[in-house]
């Protein structure tokens, strides 16, 4: 019996190279026909449709859905992946050089007891084969399960990510919309955590103030939000973009000048005019959280002239404003997508 028909379930398609072997080393799905990938960069952990990811060219550069790093497909194998690989390798090894350490053992004597001596003394060898090692058993693969999948519109790969994703590992760049869409529900559904938690430790943290700056930062990141979609917009929409300088997305009245130039786009009235006012006060919140450390200053006052607050006031952000801010956010995203 050959010493291949020794090696662990898993190993397939040996070969022999001038470099010594090759070998396929089977990488099990789990239960719901999943494969772990990790990102060497950003050490994010997504997942893949194994039958989709064997139907992918072996040409084909895979794309990390956080940071967006290119490779090809061993660029993305999981710490687990890794060691089932060494232990396949370290089998074939061990086997083969049992095999081979046998087969010289054979040569140098025959495979029967000699006895030899220099003129006096006589040493008797007995060349017996050795046993061999047993099969070893490839090390299972324990990854963290699919918690949220996506299905690409461009490609139709389906893949599993643990966060924010702007790439898709097969086509690459996502549209925005897609992305700025997820942000918003990613943001909804953490402004509800304190839905979940036990009543003893939603008080302790209502009282430690944690609900209080989740939302000042959520309504923060509407704006970053609002930035990404605006800019991705403008570019793909302007015919003859002229040349940006600064955060031009992050100022409204600017923002709109610009669509309205050079894409024709009235974006107050796409909106709706209530929208827009609203969407405006709250940039201007953002403003005062990030640059007067949540006091209101008079550029606040005078971007938000109905304001009852008054110059000085602490500026508070409870979960209906967030809630509200990113409601207003997907209302502008969406009404300005399904433009032609």
């Amino acid at each position: 019996m050959s010493w291949e028909s020794h090696l662990p379930d898993g190993i397939n398609d040996l070969t022999r190279t001038h470099e010594g072997f090759q070998a396929g080393v089977e990488i099990p799905a789990d239960e719901d026909g999943y494969v772990g990938r990790r990102c060497a960069a950003c050490q994010g952990m997504f997942r893949m449709l194994a039958t989709e990811l064997n139907a992918v060219p072996p040409e084909t550069r895979l794309t990390c859905p956080y940071c967006g790093l290119d490779g090809d497909r061993n660029a993305f194998i999981t710490e687990a992946q890794r060691e089932r690989l060494h232990a396949a390798a370290a089998a074939v090894g061990e086997q083969y050089l049992h095999d081979e350490v046998d087969k010289m053992l054979k040569r140098a004597f025959g495979g029967r007891s000699r006895s030899r001596s220099s003129g006096g003394f006589g040493v008797s060898i007995d060349v017996k084969p050795g046993r061999r090692p047993r099969p070893r058993s490839l090390p299972a693969i324990v990854e963290e399960k699919v918690l949220r999948t996506i299905t690409c519109p461009a490609c139709a790969n389906h893949y599993a990510v643990y966060g924010t994703t702007a790439f898709c590992p097969v086509c690459g760049p996502r549209a925005a919309a897609d992305t700025v869409l997820e942000s918003i529900a990613a943001g909804r559904r953490a402004l509800a955590l304190e839905d979940h938690l036990p009543a003893e430790e939603r008080d302790a943290a209502r009282a430690a103030g944690v609900f209080d700056r989740l939302a000042a930062d959520t309504l923060k990141n509407v704006v970053t939000i609002f930035e990404v979609f605006t800019r991705d917009q403008f570019n793909a929409r302007a015919t003859s973009p002229p040349a940006l300088k600064g955060n031009v997305f992050q100022r409204l009245d600017d923002t709109a000048q610009l669509f309205s130039a050079h894409c024709g786009i009235d974006l107050p009235t796409t909106a709706g005019l209530d929208v827009w006012r609203r969407v405006k006060a709250d940039f201007a919140r953002r403003h005062v959280l990030i640059h007067c450390d949540g006091i209101v200053d008079a550029k606040f006052m005078s971007a938000v002239p109905g304001s009852a607050l008054q110059v000085g006031q602490r500026l508070v952000i409870g979960r209906a404003d967030a809630n509200r801010a990113l409601d207003d956010t997907e209302t502008v995203v969406r009404k300005l997508s399904m433009l032609p």
